[in-house]
């Protein structure tokens, strides 16, 4: 046991308990594709929809709780009981609940997970610099994990669903099992909900008075907005341009993407170092034309470059963006408090991106017309942040 604890150091624990955690989000959502198509359910792309905002609410529901939650809980503990919530989330299929309540559920577990997944890195990192490469593995392993469950669940999707369950399951489990070797380090027991949950939207008017920090917020919201809609519409996209309707084949196509950011977590502590972070905004620009060119060349080989593209973009867009927030947000609010306030702020945007994609497919507006949509909402938040990045450079270089 003792060998075992020198091999699962703090910070490996947390890549490993992030990375089975990300696999089995992954893993299920295309599980839940599957199950959609093959139950016949009624419009299965407006009802996958809805199911992604079930998931999404939890985040604007619960963020002012959450927050202090984890930061007056040892985020080890509070690890384990997200983990518990996906675990229930998904079992609970198996007993023939109707996927929108399961993934509500889910989506409890992952915001009670959130906080301290980000929160804890602050407290096993002692400099900006190892916060960046500890982010970087966080969001690596994480991608990878999006890249491998994304493939699973097409392999597992053309199946019935009981092993896509299971398997999800088991995953969510041992995930918890890793939350052991993270070590126990004491919250703060002076946070009291009631006052911290009151205390909230000023702490959310703190954090977005700091410029850095608002800089970085919008810029991270907008990378997930774009990300949760495109994982959707690509879907739908996907069979209509390219003619390929199999999961399996649809999983794959996705999950280059998440090669892209895996790339880009390897290489961001070199592109965009320690000092430079408000620099990312420009990989906004490129990851936005990435999304324009696929949308308008349906040809298979192009596509995959084009969404390799925007991965790595997008990953160099997002992870110096987080170190960023998380940096400033701990010593403004809390790391607990600041990754809720996060959370709350990008899930709200999603799910306004999300219902706009629906009214989109209500008015059966042209999939290639939606994606040129999204990308242009991108685009303007990119724009915004560059018309803001001079005061955040001299508010950086003044600290």
């Amino acid at each position: 046991m003792s060998g075992l604890k020198k091999i699962l150091t703090p910070l490996r624990s947390l890549y490993l308990t992030q990375f089975l955690s990300s696999f089995a989000d992954n893993l299920n959502f295309f599980i839940i594709v599957g199950m959609v198509n093959r139950h016949g359910f009624v419009n299965p792309d407006s009802y996958m929809t809805k199911i992604q905002i079930g998931f999404l609410l939890a985040y604007v529901v619960l963020a002012p709780v959450v927050g202090a939650f984890a930061d007056k809980n040892a985020k080890s503990h509070v690890l384990l009981i997200g983990n518990l919530f996906k675990s229930v989330g998904i079992g609970l299929l198996l007993l023939g609940l109707p996927p929108v309540i399961c993934y509500t559920i889910l989506g409890i577990g992952a915001v009670i997970y959130s906080p301290a997944k980000y929160g804890i890195l602050s407290e096993l990192t002692h400099t900006e610099d190892e916060l960046l490469r500890a982010n970087a593995m966080v969001e690596g392993s994480a991608i990878i994990a999006i890249g491998l469950g994304t493939l699973a669940g097409g392999i597992l999707a053309d199946k019935s669903d009981f092993p896509g369950i299971i398997t999800c399951l088991l995953f969510y489990l041992t995930s918890l099992a890793f939350t052991f070797f993270i070590p126990k380090r004491q919250g703060n027991p002076r946070v009291q909900y009631g006052k911290s949950t009151l205390a909230y939207f000023k702490d959310m008017f703190r954090l977005l008075s700091n410029r850095r920090a608002r800089f970085s917020l919008i810029g991270t919201s907008s990378f997930w907005l774009t990300t949760a809609v495109l994982r959707i519409a690509l879907i739908a996209w996907i069979p209509a341009n390219l003619g390929i309707h199999s999961t399996k084949q649809q999983s794959l196509i996705l999950g280059i993407t998440a090669v892209g950011v895996v790339i880009a977590s390897t290489l961001t502590a070199k592109i965009v170092p320690a000092g430079k972070l408000h620099n990312a905004y420009y990989y906004g620009f490129f990851m936005v034309t990435a999304i324009m060119l696929a949308a308008f060349v349906p040809i298979l080989g192009f596509t995959l470059m084009m969404l390799l593209l925007m991965g790595f973009f997008g990953g160099l867009f997002l992870i110096p963006l987080n170190t960023m927030l998380q940096e400033v947000g701990k010593d403004i609010v809390g790391s607990g408090k600041t990754i809720a306030i996060q959370n709350f702020v990008e899930n709200a945007l999603t799910v306004t991106g999300l219902l706009v994609y629906i009214v989109l497919t209500s008015y059966k507006v042209p999939i290639n017309i939606s994606v040129l949509v999204i990308g242009c909402i991108l685009l303007s938040f990119v724009l915004y942040l560059s018309t803001l990045v001079g005061r955040v450079k001299r508010e950086n270089n003044s600290k």
